[in-house]
């Protein structure tokens, strides 16, 4: 199978004297996570969800800043006749979470993400015997209580996905890349606010014991991007992300 069948297009772009709160808000609207930066339809930087994590952790001015000044640059393609499963394990070798797709003439024709590749293999890449807890991280956890401040700046020098809000030793709530999207898309100072006040309340939970691709479905068809797994006494276990299933389908699909 060629990437082309399962890529996402047309890709959302800017150009690179969009502000970031322009760019924020445009993926926000889209519900993308991230934007292409083009010049004359050719693809010169992208601004994604954990650029959007490291952006509110530095302070940047969302409504004075450019695009350009925070995209990441170079570029590095890949071609809509690339093989699907070369580029599930080009995206595990290289620790990225989504890829530029170019057509013959190097124009931008589409990106595919980490949620396309999770979705494609759900029922192919992940049998009933692997359990969860052979996947899940200890991840990230914090308290309702915590500042938003903090958490950004936990998944900022982490480069994790989420933080689990845990209360009474129990997972109540997320704080996503995604989740921050649509709050800065709002504008104010969110970073004032708890954890607990802006936290997404439905998020996917399974057990340690539950099959890695009964869950990876149920994910996947609740559009979210983590699996939060708790024990059987409803206590925090661990996190499987998007970015430990690539890593298992990197490591498994030949």
């Amino acid at each position: 199978m060629e990437v082309k069948a399962i890529m996402s297009r047309p890709a959302v772009t800017v150009t690179r004297k969009t502000t970031v709160k322009e760019a924020v808000a445009k993926m926000a609207k889209k519900g993308v996570s991230c934007v292409v930066v083009v010049e004359k339809k050719l693809p010169i930087g992208i601004f994604t969800k954990h650029d959007l994590v490291a952006a509110l952790d530095s302070g940047v001015n969302f409504a004075k800043t450019a695009i350009e000044i925070v995209m990441h640059t170079p570029v590095m393609p890949i071609e809509e006749s690339d093989d699907l499963f070369a580029t599930a394990r080009q995206m595990g070798r290289m620790d990225v979470r989504r890829f530029v797709i170019v057509d013959a003439h190097n124009l931008l024709s589409g990106i595919v993400t980490e949620t396309d590749i999770v979705r494609t293999f759900a029922t192919r890449a992940f049998p009933y015997d692997v359990m969860l807890a052979a996947l899940a991280d200890k991840g990230l956890a914090a308290s309702p209580a915590t500042p938003l401040k903090k958490i950004v700046r936990m998944m900022a020098e982490s480069r994790k996905s989420c933080v689990v809000i845990v209360k009474n030793k129990k997972p109540v709530g997320v704080i996503d890349e995604g989740l921050l999207v649509k709050l800065a898309a709002k504008g104010g100072n969110l970073l004032k606010s708890a954890a607990g006040q802006k936290m997404a309340k439905k998020f996917t939970a399974a057990l340690p014991d539950s099959s890695v691709r009964e869950a990876v479905i149920n994910m996947t068809k609740a559009n979210n991007r983590e699996i939060v797994v708790a024990d059987s006494d409803g206590h925090h276990y661990g996190v499987v992300s998007q970015r430990d299933l690539i890593r298992y389908i990197e490591k498994t699909q030949s």
